[in-house]
């Protein structure tokens, strides 16, 4: 099973490299330097037009910076992530270079293929990407099913893994490139499955500690699960804590040697425009992220409508701790009211990590006999496969950000006579 999700998912024809544009480059210089800047990519930068770059110059970060800088050139966005992803980065890069005597040959029309052909990482990096993504999303299918195993017979556990890897955002978002998604979700599934078990609850604090360097959105799924075992794993809460610090100090550590701060700009809210700015603005973000056309959770994936029924009737002592988590998260990222849509992506993105804990609460829901039930399970399941598979193989529908900018024309995604998930073109 994990197989088949991983090559289905590698093989998808298109791989999304926005956000994590620089994933790669980093993984790289810490591979082959030692350190995390890009200041041996300067060039590449310039030719980017420093897309999503920050340098910092003695402590202090300068954002938008268009010319030579100063001290050292750092991604914007959270290091954890080609840092924890670095060995597996290195390895395919590895693959590339080996295949190359057998593949040096061949050419293709597309610019990322044919760098990939002629082993060349910076042509290459979106397919890199996809590739270790991949990886990350059939680990978490296999956690999906080990998770579910606990609860319902092997044929249902292999069915909501289908439904997770190929149903979801987490295909779509998680599998086309090495945004912070992918890394977070493994990573918050690694923790819900040690939180199951009393005798791991402990050692859950590594990977929840390791999922909000990744994300910081994450920081709720923290505050969640750390109060849960603080009430209810109270001789464990100590020991919980101990798993968490190193990764909160070397957190802080890397940011300070980084950034001259003990948050890197990115996980500063005053820096994301966290905050709702009116009433208004917020509840349109708030229906927009359940029932947009271009943007909406029940639409991209509508059998999450089931669960909103099914989470009660889900025996993991971990089920209202989930459903709280997702509430909030909910309303957290309806705050974003600059940036709800989640800029130039497809779908539900910032609900991707949560993609795996939404089909664990369907649980329920595949232990149904009623045929009505089933029918109706299968029909929203499949429509949203439908869905979400396009977001792996028709480029059109990431022409739909463009045309015109979702960015500066917000209210498109509303537009029901032009869903971005029918865009053909």
């Amino acid at each position: 099973m994990c197989l088949a999700v991983f090559a289905v998912s590698a093989l998808s024809p298109v791989p999304i490299s926005f956000d994590s544009r620089w994933t790669v480059y980093t993984a790289m210089s810490l591979w082959k330097h030692g350190d995390v800047n890009l200041d041996e990519y300067a060039d590449v930068i310039a030719r980017n037009d420093y897309y999503q770059v920050v340098c910092v110059d003695q402590g202090k970060a300068i954002v938008g910076l268009h010319d030579a800088c100063p001290g050292h050139w750092y991604d914007w966005y959270p290091a954890a992530v080609p840092i924890l992803t670095a060995p597996l980065i290195s390895a395919a890069v590895a693959g590339m270079n080996l295949l190359h005597p057998l593949l040096g040959g061949l050419h293709s029309s597309y610019a990322m293929v044919d760098g990939f052909f002629r082993s060349d990482y910076d042509a290459a990096h979106p397919v890199i990407e996809q590739v270790v993504a991949s990886v990350l999303l059939a680990c978490s299918a296999w956690l999906v099913i080990l998770i579910a195993r606990r609860y319902v017979e092997e044929r249902h556990a292999l069915l909501l893994a289908a439904l997770f890897a190929f149903g979801t955002s987490a295909y779509s978002t998680a599998g086309r490139g090495l945004w912070q998604h992918g890394p977070c979700m493994l990573l918050l599934l690694i923790a819900f499955y040690l939180l199951e078990d009393p005798k791991l609850v402990a050692r859950a604090g590594l990977p929840l500690a390791l999922a909000y360097t990744t994300r910081p959105t994450a920081f709720v799924a923290v505050v969640v699960f750390t109060l849960y075992v603080a009430l209810k794993h109270r001789t464990r809460f100590v020991a919980f804590l101990a798993w968490a610090a190193p990764v909160a100090l070397g957190f802080l550590v890397l940011n300070r040697a980084m950034f001259g701060s003990w948050l890197a700009p990115y996980f500063q809210p005053g820096a994301q425009g966290f905050g709702p700015r009116d009433v208004g603005a917020f509840l349109e973000a708030f229906a927009g992220n359940l029932i947009s056309p271009s943007r909406g959770l029940f639409i991209f994936t509508p059998v999450f409508a089931l669960a909103v029924w099914s989470w009660r009737k889900w025996e993991s002592p971990l089920a209202p701790w989930v459903a709280a988590w997702v509430g909030l998260h909910w309303l957290l990222v309806s705050s974003f009211t600059r940036a709800w849509w989640a800029g130039a992506s497809y779908g539900p993105r910032f609900f991707t990590e949560l993609s795996p804990f939404l089909v664990l609460m369907l649980i329920p829901v595949v232990r149904v006999k009623s045929g009505a039930l089933r029918t109706v399970f299968l029909s929203t399941a499949l429509f949203g496969a439908a869905i979400h598979l396009r977001g792996g193989w028709s480029p059109a529908v990431y022409n739909w950000n463009a045309t015109p900018s979702v960015d500066d024309h917000p209210e498109h995604v509303w537009d029901w006579s032009d869903p971005q998930f029918l865009r053909f073109k």
